[in-house]
């Protein structure tokens, strides 16, 4: 019975983690598709640092440090759907001020 309770929580937690992750989608959408478009529209490496530099900049000014690090898994995501593995890849591992 014990671990029932464990894997229940571990469920709720995700279930829990999916429904912030899609309130934030819905609040960010439009910075998601702009910042997205922006990052995939980039033609080097070095304009796509740039080009991921500005948008987290914007964001952060925008809406303050608190949560940046659900802004980047969204963003991330957007652009996997846009097929644009290495932006997403690059996105993840770009550590924002």
């Amino acid at each position: 019975m014990p671990n029932e309770r464990k894997r229940g929580g571990k469920q709720g937690c995700k279930r829990n983690l999916q429904a912030e992750k899609t309130l934030y989608k819905s609040i960010y959408q439009i910075e998601l598709a702009r910042g997205s478009s922006y990052i995939a529209s980039t033609c080097s490496p070095a304009t796509q640092r740039i080009a991921i530099t500005e948008v987290f900049q914007e964001f952060h000014l925008r809406y303050g440090p608190d949560t940046v690090s659900i802004f980047r898994e969204l963003l991330a995501e957007s652009l996997r759907q846009r097929n644009d593995l290495p932006a997403a890849q690059a996105v993840l591992s770009f550590e924002p001020c």
